[in-house]
């Protein structure tokens, strides 16, 4: 689900990308037209085909790094961070799924009785409890903070759908 939204974003800024390269070059074009029948007082018709493409796609590669030099409209920016926000509500949906959630539980349990196994036998090595220890306190974490991840977004598609009642 998280490609397939990157690449959504990735084709909405390509075409915008493109819509924009073609406005500039078309407009770079004809003051380049307006400009020649200035200085010369004749149009550019004879000018070959391979030269006419040279000078457009010359015009496409200055406007890609004016665009870069630009700043970017509010509207893209709110453009963006809506983007960004969906992808980070997919990211927490699919953070607790209960498969992960199992395969955490299972790894701890293993750990703990390691652990235990370790604690209990008359040949303990403390720097096995210890490694175990260390790796045990961060399956832990990341258990929790999936936990409250998936909390948080189940509060929010309730929010969201007592308001969507309310309507």
């Amino acid at each position: 689900m998280l490609q397939a939204q990157k690449v959504r974003l990735t084709d909405y800024l390509d075409e915008r990308a493109n819509a924009e390269f073609d406005q500039i070059g078309e407009k770079t074009l004809k003051d380049l037209e307006e400009a020649d029948h200035g200085e010369h007082g004749e149009s550019d018709a004879g000018l070959p085909g391979i030269l006419r493409l040279e000078i457009e796609e010359n015009e496409r590669n200055e406007g890609l790094f004016f665009k870069n030099l630009r700043e970017r409209t509010t509207k893209e920016k709110v453009e963006a961070k809506e983007e960004t926000q969906k992808i980070k509500e997919l990211t927490k949906e699919n953070a607790g799924s209960k498969v992960r959630k199992n395969i955490y539980l299972a790894l701890i349990s293993v750990l703990v009785i390691g652990i235990t196994d370790s604690l209990i036998s008359p040949s303990s090595d403390w720097r096995k409890v210890a490694v175990l220890g260390a790796i045990l306190v961060a399956l832990l974490s990341q258990f929790i903070y999936e936990q409250r991840m998936t909390s948080e977004a189940a509060e929010r598609t309730e929010k969201e759908k007592t308001e969507e009642e309310k309507k």
